[in-house]
């Protein structure tokens, strides 16, 4: 080749000039050093809790270039992170674009059969996680994942005996030290100032704003408070001093709208159409949020927001909300049970008292007396 170009450079683009403006090869040369490639679908919240593990990677290979595979929203909700390189959607475009490419380590988080036949196929000299069997089943890379992959296979285990959070489980599967800290996502600049401009005449008041995340997707059953909870909720929120912000997506449109009619039109409305980072800047506009083990939880902590988190058939003891928040579970002794469909009643959301949410958000924003 009688071009001379540093096609390993981290600031390469191949098809445009890079923001040197220089001809390759120059004196800006930063070579990618250490490839690193996540594999990471799943729910979206598992996605935000996973970047967990983005400042570890960088730690453990400070000269790194890391590439991470997801769905699209997983894409668009990890945009503008400082500490990705490069990302791409789980399709046809993305597959056969890191399948084209040697990495030096490649993570797989899934047990699904498209991203553990993915683990397989790629080149890559060290691969720790979840991977394909010859059978087409789930199995791990090595002896360190088993614990973790055991989990899912134990529900004895995985409800009651283990007692660590999901980013311990995840470093300790891949060899990784475990340093503390949350996770990020950074809205863009856009976003934040809408955010900010649909909280001012909310905050004017001086009350402070919770955030009553109402939805928990439609896997689980009984995720979230049912709607009577949230009414009841949402004006003893009124009587403490607060103001109130209904948070959700496009499953929570009618829901969000009947809660608010119960209480006289006196929530505010946030919108249940906001794209990701939309969302997650809107969320840190909140003095606190109330919400169920879905990703508004993890939007909240990757923000700083106080939160109070309510577990039902979930597992509490692998979320971390980094000394930023209060969890309360239900004394029903039916759960933690991950069940699909669910006939109890009273079920278990009904456990937790909304004056026990109450007094939770009061202890984590308090309500200034002279307002």
């Amino acid at each position: 080749m009688s071009l001379h170009l540093s096609l390993d450079c981290r600031h390469y683009m191949g098809d445009r000039p890079c923001r040197f403006k220089q001809r390759c090869t120059c004196s800006n040369y930063s070579p990618m050093g250490h490839r690193l490639l996540i594999i990471k679908l799943g729910a979206l919240g598992d996605v935000v809790r996973t970047a967990c593990l983005l400042p570890t990677l960088k730690r453990a290979y400070p000269q790194s270039h890391i590439t991470w595979i997801s769905l699209p929203s997983g894409v668009r909700i990890l945009k503008n992170h400082p500490l990705i390189d490069q990302l791409f959607s789980f399709d046809a475009e993305g597959i056969t674009a890191v399948q084209c490419q040697s990495f030096d380590l490649v993570i797989s988080l899934d047990k699904e059969p498209g991203p553990t036949a993915l683990c397989n196929a790629l080149r890559a000299s060290d691969k720790r996680g979840i991977q394909m069997s010859q059978w087409g089943t789930a199995m791990p890379t090595d002896a360190r994942v088993e614990p973790y992959f055991e989990l899912g296979l134990d529900d004895d285990l995985k409800f009651r005996r283990n007692t660590k959070t999901y980013p311990e489980l995840i470093h300790e599967a891949l060899g990784f030290d475990y340093v503390r800290e949350p996770y990020r996502l950074y809205p863009d600049e856009a976003a934040k100032v809408r955010a900010i401009n649909l909280f001012a005449p909310w905050k004017a008041s001086g009350r402070p704003i919770v955030g009553l995340n109402t939805g928990a997707g439609r896997v689980f059953a009984h995720k979230a408070p049912g709607r009577e909870r949230w009414v009841e909720l949402a004006r003893l929120l009124l009587d403490a001093g607060y103001g109130v912000a209904l948070l959700g997506g496009p499953d929570e449109q009618e829901l969000n709208k009947w809660i608010n009619e119960q209480c006289g039109g006196r929530l505010h409305a946030t919108g249940t159409r906001n794209a990701e980072l939309e969302f997650t800047a809107i969320v840190g506009q909140c003095a606190a949020v109330v919400t169920g083990d879905t990703l508004g939880l993890h939007v909240a902590v990757s923000q700083d927001v106080p939160t109070v988190a309510l577990f039902g058939p979930t597992c509490a003891q692998e979320i971390d909300l980094f000394d930023r928040g209060v969890k309360l579970t239900t004394e029903l002794p039916c759960a933690p049970c991950y069940r699909r469909k669910c006939e109890v009643d009273p079920h278990c959301m009904d456990g937790i008292k909304a004056e026990a949410i109450v007094a939770a958000v009061l202890s984590l924003s308090p309500v200034n007396p002279s307002r």
